[in-house]
């Protein structure tokens, strides 16, 4: 096995792999949705050649179902081994891949009160289901699990069992990979990484295909699209990969082949989301066994960029708003004076003509622009840095979990309140949208503990917020007090405010993570396009990440925030 595939966890708590996360490049685009980066390139060959061992002659009940469960880690042939363990009965109809249940600790086994019936209580860290979403869990979280035995030919095995396999922390690191799907957002102008963990092994492209048509995650419901209609499913058995070109035939209902739109969508899904893996260049598709028609003069060729920030950042000065970028603090000519208010927490649009900031004498969200005077929008308790999005909006949570957006344009609009009930007993300490629109990044707070969370942004008319969904928990039991976006696939993370060395995380979607140089009581964090882009405030000093140190850039400006 390659180096690559032999990741070790740094915590087997929070499930995340100490890996370099490489940098997104472009990738060819067709069709409506314009704006996308190429994947990390993944293996599409199995790595992990673990030959578990099969049923013992004269093995106890409790042998047995302990030698089933490590028997999980043999993904090969559909679990073979793993089904020796089984009557042929069960053998036939156990599901694996309905869950994979990561597990800390040493479980435990016991026999229940009636004959040949055994229960093992695990303490659990994660589960990924069928499609491949995980759902890491908090620590102390617990599950149980029944198992009959009976005797076959003199040999106890098992005739009720779970469908689901067993796997610790460092045999799941070794046997999935993340894989990243890719849906339209629902205006059809941003790709957008849905996570997905597959068993690494033959053919991924089956696993990646089922569940691009499976539709997104649920977090992300109502956020994004997809091109393929309801009821389209895999024609065949698998997704085949020759020579570098992976063949996709699909069932289609009421499929038009004249919808020349639909059809390059559909396949602009599919090469996003099949690309990632190294053994795939091509992607045909078809349906009902002949190819889709694509347009004539449709092309691979031009490359678009990931969505990003522009390099300058809004900061403060001696209580005003002002501009930094390159060691040089500029003032924001043309701003109406801030007497009267102790601006914190500021922010501006892409566009650097609406700015935001925290009232830290009146909690209240305050905007303004050039053309007029700062108004206040809306007040709470420990408002988060206000988060502009690219529908016009400007957002901050309250640390009771109230969460409001407002056009920062319309001095007389009202804000929105958008639904969020998963937050109303977290203690929330950061909000950001996504730089597509699409999600938020939130980090909550429970008795000191902090969890960070990806939830799709639903809208309404004119991209109105409305929900934030029932969310992802894409880092479980961490020390955070913020999040920013590094990307729409990337994010950094730290606690502030602290006197020791503090080394923030930098995080892809899927929630692998590696660690930055530390840097001692660090204050603040701001992030713009990638971890090149990462600045920290500590002892009054604003500093730059530059390779593996932290290099000074002023003293003359804090509190720095990239648009967005």
């Amino acid at each position: 096995m390659s180096s690559t595939h032999r990741r070790r966890a740094t915590t087997a708590a929070a499930l995340c792999l100490a890996v370099a996360l490489g940098g997104c490049g472009a990738i060819p685009r067709s069709g409506p949705v314009h704006r996308h980066a190429e994947p990390t390139r993944t293996t599409a060959e199995p790595t992990y050649d673990v030959a578990p061992a099969g049923p013992q002659d004269g093995a106890a009940p409790e042998q047995v179902i302990r030698g089933f469960l490590a028997a999980g880690t043999g993904v090969g042939d559909d679990y073979s081994v793993a089904r020796e363990y089984l009557t042929p009965e069960l053998a036939a109809t156990w599901h694996p891949d309905a869950r994979t249940i990561v597990h800390r600790g040493e479980p435990s086994l016991v026999p229940r009160l009636e004959e040949n019936e055994y229960r093992m209580s695990l303490e659990v860290a994660a589960v990924v289901d069928g499609t491949g979403v995980i759902e890491r869990k908090p620590a102390g979280a617990a599950e149980v699990l029944d198992f009959d035995v009976v005797q076959v030919d003199g040999q106890w095995r098992i005739s009720d069992a779970p469908d689901a396999t067993v796997l610790t922390a460092t045999d799941f690191e070794e046997i999935f990979e993340p894989h990243q799907l890719y849906f339209a957002d629902t205006d059809e102008s941003n790709f957008v990484a849905d996570p997905r963990w597959f068993p690494d092994r033959t053919p991924v492209s089956t696993s990646i295909v089922r569940g691009l048509l499976g539709g997104p995650a649920p977090y992300l419901r109502g956020a994004v699209s997809t091109a393929f209609p309801a009821g389209t499913t895999l024609a065949g058995s698998a997704v085949p990969v020759r020579n570098g070109t992976a063949t996709v035939e699909l069932s289609v209902p009421d499929f038009d082949p004249a919808n020349i739109e639909t059809n390059r969508r559909m396949h602009d899904q599919l090469a996003l989301s099949l690309r990632s893996l190294t053994s795939v260049n091509d992607v045909e598709l078809l349906v009902d066994g002949a190819p889709v028609e694509l347009g004539a003069g449709w092309t691979d060729a031009a490359p678009v960029e990931d969505v990003t920030v522009p390099s300058r950042q809004i900061g403060l000065r001696d209580g005003g708003l002002v501009f930094y970028q390159g060691g040089q603090t500029d003032v924001v000519n043309g701003l109406a004076s801030l007497d009267g208010h102790r601006p914190s927490s500021p922010a501006m649009d892409t566009a650097a003509e609406h700015f935001a900031f925290v009232d830290a004498g009146t909690g209240a969200l305050v905007t303004m622009d050039r053309a007029s005077e700062p108004v206040e929008r809306f007040s709470g308790t420990g408002l988060t840095r206000p988060s502009f999005d690219e529908h016009g909006w400007v957002w901050a949570a309250d640390s009771a979990g109230t969460v409001r957006a407002v056009r920062p344009g319309a001095r007389d609009a009202e804000p929105v309140r958008v639904e969020a009930p998963w937050l109303a007993a977290r203690t929330v300490t950061s909000l950001r949208i996504s730089r597509g629109g699409t999600r938020a990044l939130v980090v909550t707070q429970d008795d000191g503990v902090a969890q960070v969370w990806l939830s799709g942004v639903v809208r309404g008319s004119g991209g109105a917020p409305q929900r934030l969904n029932e969310p992802y928990r894409v880092a479980a039991d961490v020390d955070a007090d913020v999040a920013l976006w590094l990307s729409d696939r990337e994010f950094v993370t730290a606690p502030l405010g602290g006197t020791g060395s503090v080394r923030p995380r930098v995080y892809d979607v899927s929630g692998r993570h590696r660690e930055l140089p530390g840097l001692e009581g660090l204050t603040g964090l701001s992030g713009g396009n990638g971890a090149s882009s990462v600045y920290a405030v500590a002892g009054g000093t604003l500093h730059m990440l530059t390779g593996n140190a932290w290099a000074p850039q002023s003293e003359d400006v804090r509190d720095t925030a990239f648009a967005g």
